[in-house]
């Protein structure tokens, strides 16, 4: 009888849940052998008591101030330290809290590396991670790669090069409507994103000169990823950039990542170039910056986006 009257006994009990009772459904359920099937649910649950932890999270959620712009699904704090019961650095760890710090439009109030779920346009959800917060936007960074093996050219100059690569990226992230439009210049000391070169920690010079109008992608700069923490790589193989900025990539569990990408090489694209072999810097899966490399030429690389949005 029971067994049969299980949606009503679940009914009951999520019922009790979102109307704001104090009593727990767990002694409910524990002394009854209840069946449970989630196939008209929508729950990822695939017991009664797990259903009932899941409707419990989804309801408390339900109750948090939502944020003005409703196409932010989600917001979580950042916490790469693999010991603290915060722990959080793609969003699917069980350990993530929920952040409200779109409410906030403060500058600064949302730290680099909050991930962000974000409906770019109706039916695709991306995740990204904060850059910077500017008050009542946000410069954000795709979680995982939008386009893979992406050819640099050396017998090209920069300016084709980086075009190439940016006009893919753009091409790529067409349908992303729900992002701002924007306009960014580099290559001059007064551009919006500084100068476009670098000879390894120095990236005070002009390899190349690019004004774009009423855009919604770039690339990340190598001056934003060195106020994130990341340095060019010394020879050691030590990481220094926050793990979600080189997370998802070929060998990233390798160096105290998470998440390997087999389907990425071992890096992906910034908007700067090296001023020794005028190819493109590039943030590498063992967590650091390289200026060089003549195996551009034959290893390909990967883009990610950087958008803005409201809060």
């Amino acid at each position: 009888m029971i067994k049969r009257n299980y949606k009503l006994i679940v009914g009951i009990i999520i019922g009790a849940i979102l109307t704001g009772t104090t009593v727990y459904a767990a002694t409910i359920i524990s002394s009854i052998n209840v069946g449970y099937n989630n196939a008209s649910s929508k729950l990822v649950a695939t017991n009664v008591q797990d259903a009932i932890d899941e409707v419990y999270e989804k309801a408390s959620e339900s109750k948090a101030p939502q944020p003005k712009n409703e196409n932010i699904k989600a917001m979580y704090y950042y916490d790469e330290n693999k010991e603290s019961e915060d722990f959080c650095v793609t969003g699917d760890e069980k350990t993530c809290k929920v952040n409200t710090c779109y409410l906030n439009n403060t500058e600064g109030s949302c730290s680099p590396g909050t991930i962000v779920e974000y409906m770019v346009n109706e039916k695709e959800k991306i995740r990204f991670h904060v850059v910077h917060d500017d008050g009542e936007k946000l410069t954000l960074q795709s979680q995982k790669n939008i386009e893979y093996n992406i050819p640099w050219n050396l017998n090209e100059d920069s300016n084709t090069n980086i075009n190439n690569v940016l006009n893919i990226l753009e091409n790529k992230t067409s349908t992303w409507t729900n992002v701002n439009k924007f306009n960014y210049s580099i290559g001059r000391e007064n551009s919006t994103l500084g100068y476009s070169g670098c000879f390894y920690s120095n990236c005070n010079i002009n390899i190349y000169e690019l004004d774009k109008k009423e855009v919604n992608v770039r690339m990340i700069t190598v001056q934003e990823a060195t106020i994130l923490g990341c340095k060019f790589s010394d020879g050691t193989n030590i990481p220094t950039c926050p793990i979600w900025l080189y997370n998802y990539l070929q060998r990233s569990m390798t160096y105290e990542g998470t998440v390997n990408d087999y389907q990425a090489y071992l890096g992906y694209y910034t908007m700067l170039v090296s001023s020794n072999q005028e190819v493109a810097v590039h943030i590498r899966a063992n967590g650091v910056m390289y200026a060089e490399t003549n195996e551009v030429n034959i290893n390909k690389y990967a883009v990610r986006a950087v958008v803005e949005i409201n809060k």
